[in-house]
């Protein structure tokens, strides 16, 4: 076989087939939209007021810089907006009182509150 032969014989039957199959490939993908991904479940922190941070005082008097201090301090961490926040005694009045970090145990005091994180 020549190499006329097969430029004019067998590269076709190979090559035009594998072309249509590239191209069918790529609209195929190009049409198929990504699913979103889920948003993350909220995540809920209780700042200190020993802390140093000096949210509470904003958030637990409920002035008009609390919304700007909860976002700014979910957006420090990693998370969107702020959906919730306020002092800590107010939403955990209905929880027995135990600890709420890991190591060491502390109780909630007065002075702390929650902020709580979402997308």
């Amino acid at each position: 076989m020549k190499f006329r032969e097969f430029e004019h014989d067998v590269l076709p039957r190979i090559l035009i087939p594998l072309l249509g199959g590239l191209f069918v490939l790529c609209a195929i993908h190009s049409g198929v939209r990504a699913a979103p991904a889920p948003a993350s479940a909220p995540k809920s922190f209780i700042v200190s007021a020993a802390d140093g941070y000096g949210v509470n005082e904003c958030i637990k008097t409920g002035d008009e810089c609390a919304r700007i201090v909860a976002d700014a301090w979910c957006e420090a961490h990693g998370h969107g907006a702020a959906k919730a926040f306020g002092r800590a005694d107010d939403v955990t009045g209905a929880i027995e009182k135990t600890a709420v970090r890991e190591a060491p145990a502390k109780a909630i005091s007065e002075d702390d509150v929650f902020i709580l994180c979402g997308e």
